[in-house]
């Protein structure tokens, strides 16, 4: 959409609402496929658009673009293309140095891991042992202020807006046409208020996603190759601890130049007696083994 500006005649930006309007269909995701298709077709047809090439080819590739086409894919207003790569890119910035060695890299990473470790203990340690302020005396909010973190509560408690809901009684399940856990994965208010009038005082496990809830950081972790991190063998644990150690070689040289002459030496003593003492033998590493 950055594009548009570029691809539609500057007068039809600059003059008229033809960018408002067009952004309002495309990032609307209350807009079912075939609402899009119609409210889409009407700002085209207003503007005389139908000619434009550019519009047409974007408008072909719909289905891989439009948020309206997402809804019914589970979390799928959470995706975004660049959005997490670019926050990620944005925190690590303010620990690099443009003109740092390898070294110095890798030091201002671990500092910068720490520091997001920290900002995920703390909110832990408030999830755990706070609890947010309810606006209603219903046992189903006071159930979702336990298992929700903060944030999610919050944005939860403020589904506000009527709209129509469907209970189907064979399976239990309970759907609601803004489609916000669908979409997110919190429920709206007009589902709460359904499972409410059932009787039940606490929100069914089916609508609960322990991405955000206030345990979900206690699940088994996966690695990349889908193992479970917990069941990984002894040699890819001796590998997390080998890196430990090669940070706090590197933490340990990088303070070298302010040590006394009798220190360092020290040091490298140490260093050589324990070398000594696991390879006696004095076997040294192939290229292929030390990489």
């Amino acid at each position: 959409m950055k594009k548009l500006t570029d691809k539609v005649e500057s007068q039809i930006c600059k003059e008229t609402d033809f960018v408002e309007r067009i952004c309002a269909v495309v990032w609307d995701t209350d807009l079912e496929p075939i609402e899009f298709e119609e409210k889409w077709s009407q700002v085209i047809n207003d503007f005389e658009l139908n000619d434009n090439t550019w519009l047409t080819y974007m408008y072909g590739k719909r289905h891989k673009w439009i948020p309206a086409y997402f809804r019914d894919l589970p979390l799928g207003r959470l995706l975004k293309t660049t959005q997490r790569s670019e926050s990620q890119n944005s925190y690590f910035k303010r620990f690099e140095s443009i003109d740092g060695t390898l070294v110095e890299f890798w030091l201002r990473f671990q500092s910068a891991m720490e520091q997001q470790h920290y900002n995920q203990r703390f909110l832990d340690a408030a999830s755990d042992s706070t609890l947010p302020q309810v606006s209603s005396k219903t046992m189903i909010e006071k159930h979702a202020s336990k298992i929700y973190t903060h944030t999610v509560f919050y944005e939860f408690q403020e589904q506000v807006q009527m709209v129509p809901v469907a209970h189907n009684n064979e399976s239990k399940e309970t759907t609601c046409t803004c489609k916000m856990f669908e979409r997110k994965g919190i429920l709206c208010k007009h589902i709460i208020w359904i499972i409410s009038g059932k009787g039940l005082q606490s929100i069914p496990k089916q609508y609960i996603e322990n991405r955000w809830t206030k345990k979900s950081y206690k699940k088994p972790l996966y690695g990349l190759d889908g193992k479970l991190l917990q069941d990984y063998d002894p040699t890819d644990l001796r590998k997390l601890e080998l890196s430990r150690v090669w940070s706090e070689f590197y933490a340990t040289v990088s303070v070298l130049n302010s040590m006394p002459h009798t220190q360092i030496k020290e040091l490298s003593l140490m260093l050589l007696q324990f070398r000594e003492k696991i390879n006696p033998t004095k076997e040294s590493l192939t290229k292929e083994q030390e990489l």
